[in-house]
């Protein structure tokens, strides 16, 4: 860490057998080096081993019981302000982050390779409360039909990097997922699935960040950095990334995934 780089750290959060919490590194103007989630060893045992019957739900065959398979996303969730450091100074778009377990992946339409267990990390710029208000329902990832459609509508192609596409992959009290149609795994006889960087999309706008990992690329300890592709423009002002960053620290016996290497942008 830089000298004049403080670093401010949310509330600690339990996720399996052991804890996470949101950092961030600030320079001495209060502008973001960093934004990551800091977990230890015990974030990686004891998680549950089946997707939850109460997570992003919706009663496809209208029996009145929720199926454990077909009619949840079932992912398991932690939800983090940002540092209030951070938060009240307004230079970066993010306003909090979550960490989402899914046991068992992704249901189509995500891409087969990503049905495997893994983690997501969303640094979202929508608001938390209107995120909320994307319902569930019987459409694509168990969305409300209507706000699919509005999940689809196109994020203006100098907002976000070409190799970024539409797939339907929207999902309620989340929202639309625009995926890596380069990421490795999913090329013909490309290697497995480890890492991917996903944009968020809603009402044609980007409105979240997430680098998406495995539960085993992550117990393998790594340490790297890759880049984010970037727009050619950017609809609000602020601090955004252009890497992120996954990263075990013996010394400190934790792991992070962080949003590094911040660069301010004007907004178009």
């Amino acid at each position: 860490m830089l000298a004049d780089t403080a670093t401010v750290y949310t509330e600690v959060k339990r996720l399996g057998d052991g804890f996470a919490q949101v950092y961030a590194e600030v320079d001495a103007e209060g502008a973001p080096r960093v934004i990551g989630v800091s977990f230890d060893q015990g974030m990686l045992e004891g998680l549950p081993a089946m997707p939850n019957t109460w997570s992003r739900c919706f009663d496809k065959d209208g029996d009145g019981r929720i199926a454990e398979h077909g009619e949840c996303n079932g992912d398991y969730e932690l939800r983090f302000a940002l540092p209030e450091e951070l938060a009240r100074r307004g230079v970066t778009p993010f306003q909090w982050v979550s960490v989402n377990w899914n046991p068992m992946g992704h249901p189509p339409p995500a891409p087969p390779p990503w049905a495997v267990p893994h983690l997501d990390f969303h640094f979202y710029i929508m608001p938390e409360d209107a995120v909320a208000q994307i319902r569930p329902g019987p459409c694509s990832e168990l969305i409300d039909c209507d706000d699919f459609a509005r999940s689809q509508l196109p994020v203006p192609p100098q907002f976000v990097h070409p190799d970024h596409i539409d797939v339907g992959a929207a999902v309620p009290d989340m929202g639309n997922h625009l995926i890596d149609s380069k990421t490795p795994e999913l090329a013909p006889g490309g290697p497995p699935f480890t890492h991917t960087f996903i944009f968020g999309a809603y009402d044609g706008e980007i409105t979240f960040y997430e680098p998406m990992i495995t539960l085993a690329y992550l117990e393998s300890r790594p340490d790297t950095c890759t880049p984010i592709k970037q727009p050619k423009a950017w609809a609000s002002e602020g601090y955004y990334p252009t890497t992120y960053c996954m990263r075990y620290l013996p010394a400190e016996e934790r792991f992070t995934v962080s949003l590094e290497d911040f660069v301010h942008r004007t907004a178009e």
